[in-house]
């Protein structure tokens, strides 16, 4: 976003994506960053570590399974589910005797919506790895489950998954959890950020999970965190791989879409409970989004036929 735009940059969901430096498209960076998505297969080593925006979270069925986070060596355990930011650098250095392991990529804006000890949040937004203190709490059977349901044509069943999913983390969060890492180092590493980038993202987050639901620009996220405008724009996208506007819809569309499977409230009032500041703004991002207008969506998820 140009310099002398900033300021005044309204974060409205349907306007044109102007950003200088991306190379793709924002609906690309949607479908791939912002988007639930699980695994479940053979842990293999990984030759060199990576990074990206979502939240991890790992549980090994079989045999422990070694990763190196942020430098260090850490032990997943058999059974226990593993959590952590992933915009640290991290790769799998040894698969051990694990032949069955669940990978959930979480997309932030999920993460923050759900009704979780606030004490874990701000563990994980603040670069911690933390693990189940109980094991089993998730089978492999539920994992197949879910990744069907993920796929399911019935949009009320692939919701009705995402809150199970989040029912599982909050499980997770009432059972107790371990810190095997604590996220100490300053250093900005070539694959990853610096705790200072981690930080400042971390509350522009939590601005925004609290505010989607108004009018937002990008000068109040970055007087909030006490940031230069372009600063802020710049570490939040090199954190998350997506922009504030992306990572905003993706809140707001979120949000409709339970609102629409969920209650009978006008389409109008979803818009604007949303955040959006006009119902053609709402229907035109949520087609781009979702592959159907609003009315559509609820319809399908209304009809019976499609569980």
């Amino acid at each position: 976003m140009h310099n002398q735009n900033a300021s005044a940059a309204i974060i409205n969901d349907g306007a044109a994506f102007t950003e200088e430096h991306a190379l793709v498209s924002p609906l690309a960076l949607y479908s791939e960053y912002q988007r639930m998505d699980i695994e479940l297969r053979a842990p293999e080593e990984m030759p060199m570590s990576h990074w990206h925006g979502q939240v991890e979270v790992n549980v090994p069925f079989d045999g422990d399974v070694e990763y190196i986070i942020n430098g260090e060596i850490i032990h997943l355990k058999q059974g226990h589910i593993t959590m952590f930011w992933a915009c640290v650098p991290h790769r799998l250095s040894d698969p051990c005797h694990c032949r069955r392991m669940a990978i959930f990529n979480l997309p932030m804006h999920l993460f923050l919506s759900w009704p979780i000890n606030r004490e874990l949040i701000n563990h994980v937004t603040h670069g911690m790895v933390v693990q189940s203190n109980f094991s089993q709490q998730i089978s492999e059977f539920e994992i197949r489950r879910w990744q069907q349901e993920l796929q399911h044509k019935n949009e009320q069943m692939k919701q009705l998954t995402m809150d199970e999913i989040g029912l599982m983390i909050k499980r997770f969060s009432l059972s107790g959890w371990t810190h095997l890492l604590v996220n100490h180092t300053s250093k900005t590493h070539q694959n990853g950020v610096s705790k200072h980038a981690q930080f400042y993202v971390s509350q522009m987050l939590e601005y925004i999970a609290a505010h989607h639901d108004s009018t937002l620009t990008i000068q109040q996220i970055a007087e909030h965190v006490q940031l230069n405008q372009n600063y802020a724009i710049g570490i939040f996208q090199r954190v998350m791989q997506l922009t504030m506007k992306q990572y905003i819809t993706a809140m707001r569309i979120n949000h409709t879409r339970v609102l629409l499977s969920d209650s009978d409230k006008a389409i109008l009032d979803i818009a604007l409970t949303a955040g959006f500041n006009s119902s053609s703004r709402f229907y035109d991002t949520f087609k781009k989004y979702v592959g159907m207008t609003p009315l559509k969506y609820r319809k399908l998820c209304q009809e019976k036929q499609f569980l």
